[in-house]
């Protein structure tokens, strides 16, 4: 989106000389030559050219001054982001193994050029593998199977998914109970994402900070809310539906997997996010025939115990062994003498327990004078404020020899002195969010941290710019920004992503890599890859981009500016209701003055709110969380001096009584299906009403439009006689009122075809 501007630069060399002619009989009579050759018209022609450069660079808005315009909104330029997707593992062994979190796989774009991976969480593969997927509701088993297989699109508790419904996996294996057993799920909802589970963080925060403790006292609503850890962590509570996840036994009983005993984690935020759900299964499992399944199986459920979900859950794959994985991967990433070694001093003071090779260890160094080898040396995990790095390899040195410390970082050059210095990185796009860079200044190791610019720094601040899309790094001038010193080494730590380039088809990921890292976390990487029998990723890698440029940071500022921050229109109140985190909306509305317990009168300052999710199918009702979760999203937002009520509609079953005259050889029995089905299409609180869009809220139901919808029904002649029977009440030949909240449900309707 392109920012409009008004044009400054209207005027042009001509003009301005014109102009200034014209002014001369005004401010100087006695002046009559006006001629060219005349020398005060050639300073009129030079002021003029002076002008127009003037006006010219008026008009120009340069790009700094933009960026400093979006830093005002909180906005910038978006880094390059990296894809993401999930793999699935098969193991060619009868046992388990354990997978750290980085370790990197690869695969081939189209181009043949090899793209990397990182797992994002550790894993423990398992040899079982899923076999049956089924679920149970009033109407019987449903077997999805084959549609998962076929990658097709299933709804786990079915399309309108009711208390009792049961979703059971079957494994041809029974799974450990030593070890924590991974299957990610994948929906295909539109709020499903990782974006949808930080607004939920972030929201939950938000709602936290509002009753902090004040003293050492508690307000009773923060003791309902969740801690912190609760937050942060990926289990969410969701605001309705209740679930239970349950083993078979080999008693042939169902037993219970108890959260708070660690024995499930469910990531997915009972299947209205992606993520994993893992299993320690607390006793043996047996096995047992189940619904339409013949084999005999070992069995998981997901039990669906109460509540109301807002739109059926819609599962798009489901990953055995699965876990996520990102696009971005540490830098060296090919060639281990890359990486920064530092020699440890034979007589060297070492303190801390030996760092894990792999993994990320905070460092405390101290070099020698000549900052050619360690004399101290410390380990530790608490001190955050110490330069963190992965240890590749170290070895301890003796009173008769020296030691090395291998990191996975790159030495990128020496300072100079001078203002402005630029150093290349040897890999880019950079994954923004993982740059580090240090200096190596008076035996001592300092962090530098990244800014946009150096308009707020100081001559001591170590500050430095990035080009996250060139691999640039930039220090300031000495007066904004220090100025690394002549001769200091200039160490960076980062992961390199190749973006949009990322984003892989599916099964494209299929090789453990054999890269350094991988080598220090895992040991010999071919002993490892013996151990798989299948690597792939069932969806594709998505998510990669690259660098944002200006002109769409300024189309998605404007947008943000835009959209209502706080709910002061009617208009406002539905837009912010349908972006509330964590659930979804079918239909919102939002009438003034209106108290949803006295419709009758006018309620000043009083905004009621009525939602409407997608289910019950035939009813869709909002549940007390739902209510409660859109109604503590718009109270931060609302206007001071405003109420803000939120309820759902109300419904009156209306019928339809009617004596309607067929077409000549119209089947009897198939026309009076087809007026019930238009009836029912036309009262339906989602796609009915005159526009197809829902019945309006309020609205009343009209006999001539009834009468209408039957006339055009395929094969009624003419309408003979037709009656309106609200709930409860004796049939009318009038209209049927309906109150500001109410909604009109279809009866059975009483359709006599002659």
């Amino acid at each position: 989106m392109k920012i409009t501007l008004p044009n400054l630069d209207d005027r042009r060399w001509a003009d301005l000389v014109e102009e200034g002619r014209a002014l001369i009989p005004l401010y100087a009579p006695e002046w009559t030559d006006h001629n060219v050759h005349d020398p005060g018209i050639t300073l009129v022609e030079m002021f003029a050219w002076l002008a127009e450069m003037d006006i010219y660079q008026l008009n120009r808005l340069p790009d700094r001054h933009k960026r400093k315009f979006l830093s005002l909104v909180g906005l910038m330029p978006r880094p390059p982001r990296p894809a993401d997707t999930v793999l699935s593992f098969a193991t060619a062994q009868d046992f388990d193994r354990r997978l750290p979190a980085t370790v990197e796989f690869s695969g081939m774009d189209p181009f043949g050029h090899e793209t990397r991976f990182r797992t994002l969480e550790p894993i423990t593969i398992v040899p079982a593998r899923l076999r049956a997927v089924q679920f149970h509701d009033e109407k019987g088993f449903h077997d999805l199977t084959d549609h998962l297989l076929r990658r097709e699109l299933v709804y786990p508790f079915g399309s309108n998914p009711k208390p009792g419904t049961t979703l059971y996996l079957g494994f041809d294996r029974a799974l450990p109970s030593c070890a924590p057993v991974s299957l990610f799920f994948t929906f295909s909802n539109s709020r499903s994402g990782e974006e949808e589970r930080l607004r939920l963080i972030r929201e939950a925060k938000a709602q936290q900070e509002l009753c902090r403790p004040s003293g050492s006292l508690m307000t009773c609503q923060e003791k309902r809310r969740p801690s912190l850890e609760q937050e942060n962590s990926r289990t969410l509570a969701h605001h309705s539906v209740r679930t239970v996840w349950e083993f078979l036994t080999t008693a042939g009983s169902w037993k219970t997997l108890d959260p708070t005993e660690r024995q499930v984690k469910d990531e997915t935020r009972n299947f209205t996010l992606n993520g994993r759900v893992l299993f320690k299964i607390s006793e043996e499992m047996g096995k047992k025939s189940i619904g339409s399944v013949p084999e005999e199986w070992y069995y998981l459920r997901f039990r669906f115990v109460s509540g109301t979900y807002d739109a059926p859950p819609q599962l798009a794959n489901l990953a055995m062994n699965g876990v996520r994985v990102e696009q971005a991967v540490p830098v060296p990433m090919t060639d281990l003498t890359g990486a920064v070694t530092w020699t440890i001093a034979k007589n060297a003071i070492v303190k801390g327990p030996a760092p894990t090779p792999g993994k990320l260890t905070h460092l405390k160094l101290q070099f020698d004078p000549q900052n050619q080898e360690i004399v101290q040396l410390t380990f530790t995990d608490d001190d955050k404020r110490l330069p963190r790095f992965t240890v590749l390899e170290y070895r301890e040195a003796s009173g008769t020899a020296t030691g090395h410390l291998r990191v996975e970082a790159i030495q990128l050059g020496y300072g100079d002195g001078r203002p402005y210095q630029e150093l290349a990185l040897p890999e880019a796009p950079v994954q923004q969010s993982s740059f580090q860079l240090f200096t190596l200044e008076g035996e001592k190791l300092y962090i530098w941290q990244l800014r946009a610019d150096f308009d707020a720094s100081k001559r001591s601040d170590r500050h430095l710019l990035l080009d996250s899309t060139q691999g640039i790094v930039m220090f300031g001038d000495g007066e904004k920004g220090h100025v690394p010193p002549t001769n200091t080494p200039v160490y960076a730590a980062y992961r390199a992503t190749r973006a949009e380039a990322g984003n892989l088809g599916v099964d494209k990921i299929k090789e453990l890599t054999n890269s350094p890292h991988n080598r220090a976390l895992l040991g010999s990487v071919d002993d490892v890859k013996k151990q798989f029998a299948s690597i792939a990723n069932p969806i594709a890698a998505q998510g990669g981009a690259a660098a944002e440029t200006l002109p769409h940071a300024i189309g998605r500022a404007i947008e943000l500016v835009e959209a209502p921050q706080r709910a002061v229109t009617l208009q406002d109140y539905e837009t912010l209701a349908e972006e509330t985190p964590g659930v979804q909306l079918a239909r919102v509305s939002a009438r003034a003055n209106l108290h949803p317990s006295f419709p009758c009168f006018k309620a000043p300052g009083l905004i009621t709110l009525l939602v409407l999710p997608y289910l019950p199918v035939d009813r869709p009702m909002p549940s007390q969380g739902l209510l409660q979760a859109v109604r503590a999203y718009l109270t931060r937002r609302r206007v001071i001096g405003t109420r803000v009520e939120v309820v759902g509609p109300t419904y009156l079953e209306v019928a339809v009584q009617a004596k309607v005259q067929a077409c000549v050889g119209v089947n009897k029995t198939e026309l009076q299906q087809r007026i019930v089905d238009a009836l029912n299409r036309f009262f339906h609180p989602l796609q009915g009403g005159p526009d197809g869009v829902g019945w309006p809220f309020g609205r009343d139901v009209y006999r001539s439009e009834v009468l209408q919808v039957i006339d055009e029904t395929v094969g009624v002649d003419h309408v003979l006689s037709l009656e309106l029977i609200p709930e409860g009440k004796e049939p009318q030949c009038g209209n049927v009122c309906l109150g500001p909240l109410g909604l009109v449900a279809a009866g059975q309707h009483q359709i006599e075809v002659l």
